[in-house]
This record gives structure tokens, C-alpha cells and sequence, in this order.
């Protein structure tokens, strides 16, 4: 009888444990409704109830398998003739991103230094300094802890039009000068690779509890 009290009592506790689990996640998808998306030849980002809706027509794509970590990669020419990348991550169902969104960025793109210009709704626009000096402008989602999505290689200036429109009391970003893509010879500039998934790492394992 005893025994069996006690192995209803753990039962108990994992039971709390899973629902304080659902009931944060239930809580995280509740308050954001940020998307970064491409799809149908246009590039989507919606913060709240402000939806910014870009056509761009898909020059190349590339996909990467880490095992944990599924990569798509596209770059894009957009409707001014501009051209970032789209990337978008995902983890095996049992795994999630192990990081903060700015300290998967900071070691995807090995960066000297990150400015954050932006922060709403689990979205976020940083001004990223390289480590060769140079400024790269991103905008980043990460509303799931197993999903991230990112666009990056616009001008200062179109990043800053941007922001306007999601905040039109925006300050100009620091950096004028940025990384444009229409210029690169190499214009995929993240560094996503086995060692960094698996042992900084970016990605680690669901708690146990929750994939019960």
C-alpha cells in the first residue's frame, strides 16, 4: 500500500510538471503572434496585428539535414531588386533550440558584437558586427522554442523603413553602412555546422517530462 501511494504521488508530480509545461507554452502562443515566413513568392512578416508583405522571387535555395536540425536556406531577389536570405530551422520533435535568440544568432553568424534595434512579440531586428568589421542587418522570429526563422543582407535603409512601419517611433539604426547581398560573392554568411548544433549547443534535448 505504501508503495503504491508513492508511486502515485510521482505521478502526481509529473502530471504538475507536464501541465505548468503546457500550460507555458499555451501561455507563449497565446501572447505572440509573430510570424517570419516565405512562401508563394512573398516574404511575410507579421508583428501582432501589423502584417509587412514583400514580393520576392526565389534565386536559390539550399537545404541542410544536422539530424536534430533540419536547415532551408533561399535567397531572394525582392520587388525593389534588393536581395536577402530567408532561413528557416527546425528541430527533431525531440529536441529544441538550447539557446536565447541572441546568443543563436551571435554564434551562427560568429559575431564580434550584436545591437538589437527591435524586440516585439518574440521578434527581433539586430545590427550584427561581423569579425571582419562589417554589419550585417537581420530580423529574427523565434515564436517556438523549436523553430527560428530569419531574413538578412537588407540595407540600412531599408531596414530602418521597416522598422517605421512596424514602430513609427523607431530610431534610425547606428550603423548606416550595412552588408548588402547584391554585392557578395558568397552571399550565404551564417556558419551553422555539427559542432556548434551539438556542443555549444544550440540545440539539446526536450526535458524528459515533456515528451512523455
Amino acid at each position: 500500500m505504501a508503495q503504491r501511494k508513492k508511486q502515485q504521488g510521482k505521478h502526481m508530480k509529473l502530471r504538475k510538471k507536464l501541465l505548468s509545461a503546457l500550460g507555458a507554452v499555451f501561455i507563449l502562443s497565446a501572447c505572440s503572434n509573430s510570424t517570419l515566413t516565405y512562401d508563394k513568392s512573398k516574404l511575410n512578416l507579421r508583428v501582432d496585428n501589423v502584417l509587412l508583405q514583400v514580393h520576392g522571387t526565389q534565386l536559390k535555395s539550399n537545404r541542410e539535414n544536422f539530424s536534430i536540425l533540419f536547415l532551408s536556406q533561399k535567397l531572394i531577389r525582392l520587388n525593389d531588386g534588393s536581395i536577402v536570405m530567408y532561413e528557416y530551422g527546425r528541430t527533431d520533435m525531440a529536441y529544441e533550440f538550447a539557446q536565447t535568440t541572441r546568443r543563436t544568432i551571435d554564434t551562427v553568424f560568429d559575431a564580434e558584437q550584436i545591437i538589437e534595434v527591435y524586440n516585439k512579440a518574440l521578434v527581433h531586428a539586430y545590427q550584427i558586427v561581423l569579425s571582419d568589421g562589417r554589419v550585417l542587418n537581420a530580423i529574427v522570429s523565434q515564436s517556438y522554442d523549436q523553430e527560428i526563422s530569419m531574413v538578412y543582407g537588407m540595407s540600412s535603409e531599408k531596414l530602418n523603413k521597416m522598422l517605421k512601419k512596424l514602430n513609427p517611433l523607431a530610431h534610425p539604426v547606428p550603423y548606416k553602412h550595412a552588408i548588402t547581398l547584391e554585392n557578395e560573392p558568397n552571399p550565404l554568411l551564417s556558419r551553422w555546422n555539427t559542432w556548434k548544433i551539438n556542443f555549444v549547443p544550440l540545440v539539446q534535448p526536450l526535458p524528459r517530462f515533456i515528451r512523455l
